[in-house]
């Protein structure tokens, strides 16, 4: 072999050693064994993997990940500058295309922090629907991940079944709000549909459809091999991690971090709701599946919970043209991700600066160092464990001959969306 040669020639015996008769002339293969090089390949931004645009860039060494770059901007859609020209009735719909899969937490979000600079009461049942629809959208977002994270791994029954159970999350939607992915239901001060029991009845049968498979999802989850072998030790986020990276939501959580919004600043009634916070102290891709499917039937208990309290006393009138003290403003909910905050700076009845912090913004930054030492057939199981939504994260700049442009929507509709 050359000394400047990465190709060495091997000889080997066509057949093993005890397989040739005696006097028999061997015969033997002759192939090439190449040093493995180092390679750079994208991951996205269209990818089986995600279903969402990203590009991961990634630097191997034979089938190990060195290093990671994340690469976004692939669906920036200038949220908050939008945000900046609507005034309070439009933006309140606005904020809901922040997000498909958790739209009513970006809603319920928004309008928490507006209702701060009006002053008025509360009424309960007001209250009490809006966390029925929050935990609903819990339960779709739980689902829904559970079942692309079984796809990722080729579990299609899973994946089957996870998607029958969401259908009947989305026809209480379609039911109480009329609408199945963005509901339009919140209003400042109350909420445009009121609930009455023949909708109690619907609701709760669907629930029970959930909660009878959800003990097979938990026990199929933690008994069978293929799920295990690709998930359990995988993706280890330690305590000291999560803290390190300001993790929110079912991430934290499975590593044992104690933070949700609903138990350590009560909004709407949730200080009356008897629920656990679910914990796991492992901290991989298996304990933050289990999380958020023990989760599932925490949220099923609110929404019964809710449906005891409310009465039939009708919910207030919304009205057009309201009214809003000038000021700062924020709020925090519980999306299924983690925590969701806004804030909004309001001049006279028209918002002039908007601040939307998603929960996957709070801990994206942790992916590359998931990924780093791990096989590339990984790269799915880590990023699906995530459960990110980057459309929610995305913002806009425009940057064309190293100049900065910010422009309003109708600006940015007439300068480059002609044709």
């Amino acid at each position: 072999m050359s000394p400047s040669s990465n190709r060495q020639t091997i000889w080997i015996p066509h057949l093993p050693e005890n397989q040739y008769e005696v006097g028999e002339r061997r015969s033997f293969i002759k192939f090439s064994e190449t040093k493995m090089h180092d390679y750079k390949i994208p991951i996205g931004p269209q990818s089986p993997t995600m279903k969402e645009p990203i590009c991961i860039r990634i630097k191997l060494d034979g089938n190990k990940i060195k290093d990671s770059w994340i690469k976004l901007g692939y669906i920036h859609r200038g949220i908050e500058k939008i945000l900046e020209t609507k005034n309070i009735n439009q933006a309140l719909y606005t904020v809901e295309h922040i997000c498909g899969i958790c739209s009513y937490a970006h809603s319920a979000c928004f309008t928490l922090a507006m209702e701060k600079l009006m002053d008025f009461k509360k009424q309960q049942k007001v209250k009490l629907i809006r966390m029925i629809i929050a935990e609903l959208e819990r339960i779709h977002s739980h689902l829904l991940w559970f079942g692309f994270s079984m796809h990722e791994i080729g579990f299609e029954t899973l994946f089957n079944y996870a998607m029958r159970e969401r259908e009947y999350v989305l026809e209480c939607f379609e039911k109480l709000t009329g609408n199945r992915v963005h509901h339009g239901i919140n209003k400042l001060q109350t909420v445009r549909y009121d609930i009455d029991l023949k909708h109690k009845e619907f609701v709760i049968s669907r629930l029970k459809k959930i909660e009878n498979m959800l003990n097979f999802y938990i026990k199929t989850t933690q008994t069978n091999k293929v799920i295990l072998s690709r998930l359990q030790g995988n993706g280890i986020i330690t305590r000291n991690m999560a803290k390190h990276f300001s993790l929110v939501g079912p991430m934290a959580r499975a590593s044992n971090i104690k933070i949700d919004v609903r138990k350590d600043n009560p909004y709407e009634a949730y200080e009356q709701m008897d629920f656990q916070m679910i914990t796991r102290t492992q901290g991989d891709a298996l304990a933050r599946t289990l999380v958020r499917l023990d989760e599932i039937n925490e949220s099923i208990k609110i929404i019964k919970q809710c449906f005891v309290k409310i009465t039939d006393k009708p919910i207030p009138k919304f009205e057009t043209n309201v009214k809003l003290n000038n000021g700062e403003t924020f709020a925090r909910v519980e999306a299924p991700r983690g925590e969701n905050f806004h804030f909004y700076k309001i001049q006279n009845n028209k918002i002039t600066r908007a601040k939307v912090r998603t929960p996957t913004f709070a801990y994206i930054s942790i992916l590359t160092h998931l990924l780093k030492d791990k096989e590339i057939g990984d790269v799915p199981v880590i990023v699906s464990s995530l459960d990110p939504c980057f459309g929610c994260m995305e913002r806009m700049i425009i940057v064309k001959d190293n100049k900065k442009e910010v422009l309003t929507e109708d600006d940015f509709r007439s300068k480059y969306c002609k044709d």
